[in-house]
């Protein structure tokens, strides 16, 4: 791959800009990344891993989510793998100037032999990023020098799917660096700041100092290779989010996804103790159904959440009670769960319109995300109602609704009778069974979070796939106030 930076290198002085040099790698990986660059004129580098390095395109506009929006892109010089990471500030006098930010990333996955359609100059593929996902086209326009020549313009735009969205721009609703959280005027107030690829080392640093009475270990180990993402950012996640998350998860009965060796080998649910577990991981007895009695598990704290990062979890599920009132349940939880077919626009609106009901009934309703093309309808209640009976509630909620419109929603969890339709899951809301806790991540490509949201913030139009660890922490400080500011105070009482 000697040739294929050759362009690249000679364009560049590598004692003056932070920009990596690299080498050519001969491990096939399918990365991508669109890195927003404010040089002489702004634009976003769409680049793809293939053969040892970066094949990239220009694309002035940036993506659209738009099928309609065919946008150019003019193929430029191929750029190392370490490029990947770089986001920082290219000094002025050097080619190409100005900030740059990693303005998404994650995995391609092409249709075919990419080679072969770099000659036929149509490449169809599908992203798995933080803020890009589904079928997406490069097709190079007719009539355009091919290499070597002045010019090789491209096309890119976005297949009819459920990730295409005709209203939502996105690069604006999605100005923030999935790396770092900040705008691109936010890394060019830094200057002395450079995040590149060696800021995982960096947040292993920091997260060793955190005053939790353990140790940690392995944070450089991967846990989402999509992303490159280490247990050491998943500690610094949680321990940024902490002040958000404990609210709803401190004192509640735990579930968790455990993937010690990352999200794409082999993981585990577990709900009692194991040995090894740090002390700051809390135990309550529970008569399992053998009529024995087993430590299950609860966190008090910031030790115990970043704990759970720790023991390799990616995902942390609680139940709708607290590990002191087993038997007295206090939050009611609606699962939206779309079939495949079903577009997002129409899940929203499934959420108000259960909103809707709840209010009939005089209770006030929260809204999450859940890391997927779901959504979470919340009700916290006063304490007093069985499991029986709360399950009972919930099921009558939920049966009216579909019954109503029968076409739209079902209460019945075969995934037949999901055809087209919103399946309500009310079972949510039985002794132990669980839900994904507010901010927690999810064990899935992209990194994705289950975020509280205002119900304002879904009329205007959200993309739930756009909440990852990396982009959460900056939208929960831009935040003037808590969506879920009252969930825990609010004592309810359910209509029974």
């Amino acid at each position: 791959m000697k040739s294929s930076l050759a362009k690249y290198r000679a364009k560049r002085d590598f004692t003056a800009t932070p920009e990596p040099r690299g080498a050519a790698r001969v491990a096939a990986g399918h990365r991508f990344v669109i890195q927003q660059h404010a040089a002489r004129r702004m634009h976003y580098d769409f680049r793809l891993e293939h053969g040892g390095a970066l094949l990239s395109w220009a694309v002035p506009k940036g993506p659209s989510l738009s099928p309609k929006e065919k946008r150019l892109a003019v193929r430029v010089e191929d750029h190392p793998i370490d490029y990947a990471d770089f986001e920082g500030i290219i000094p002025e006098g050097q080619y190409g100037g100005g900030t740059v930010s990693v303005w998404d990333r994650g995995e391609w996955r092409p249709e075919g032999d990419p080679d072969d359609g770099l000659r036929r100059g149509r490449l169809t593929f599908t992203l798995v990023g933080e803020k890009l996902h589904g079928r997406w086209h490069l097709v190079r326009t007719k009539g355009q020098a091919r290499k070597g020549k002045a010019a090789d313009s491209w096309l890119l735009f976005k297949s009819r799917d459920d990730a295409a969205n005709e209203n939502l721009d996105i690069t604006q609703a999605e100005p923030r660096s999935v790396v770092s959280g900040r705008t691109l005027d936010e890394i060019a107030g830094d200057a002395d700041r450079v995040w590149s690829s060696n800021r995982p080392e960096d947040v292993a640093n920091i997260v060793r100092q955190l005053p939790v009475g353990f140790a940690f270990t392995n944070l450089d180990k991967v846990l989402y290779p999509e992303q490159g993402t280490t247990k050491a950012q998943l500690v610094a996640y949680l321990a940024v989010i902490a002040e958000w998350m404990l609210p709803h998860v401190a004192g509640r009965p735990l579930t968790l996804v455990r993937c010690p060796d990352g999200r794409a080998k082999p993981c585990f649910y577990q709900k009692k103790l194991l040995p090894g577990s740090p002390s700051a991981v809390h135990t309550f007895d529970f008569e399992d159904g053998d009529g024995g009695v087993a430590d299950y598990m609860y966190i008090e704290d910031l030790p115990g959440l970043v704990a759970l990062a720790q023991l390799g979890t990616l995902e942390v599920h609680t139940w709708g009670c607290h590990a002191k009132t087993l038997e007295q349940p206090d939050l009611m939880v609606l699962d939206l769960d779309p079939d495949t077919r079903v577009p997002w626009e129409r899940v929203a609106l499934g959420a108000f319109e259960l909103r809707r009901r709840l209010g009939e009934l005089g209770l006030t309703s929260f809204l999450k995300t859940t890391g997927g093309k779901g959504l979470h309808v919340v009700v916290p209640f006063a304490r007093g109602p069985s499991w029986d009976q709360l399950k009972g509630f919930a099921k009558r909620v939920v049966d009216d609704m579909a019954a109503a419109e029968p076409r739209l929603y079902t209460t019945n969890m075969a995934k037949s009778a999901r055809h087209n339709r919103i399946f309500l899951d009310y079972l949510r809301n039985g002794r132990t069974a669980t839900f994904i806790a507010p901010y927690s991540p999810r064990a899935r490509a992209g990194a994705a979070v289950a975020l509280p949201v205002d119900w304002k913030d879904l009329a205007h139009g959200i993309d739930p796939l756009a909440f990852t660890m990396a982009s959460v922490p900056a939208i929960v400080a831009a935040r003037g106030a808590d969506p879920w500011g009252r969930i825990t105070k609010l004592r309810q009482k359910l209509p029974l």
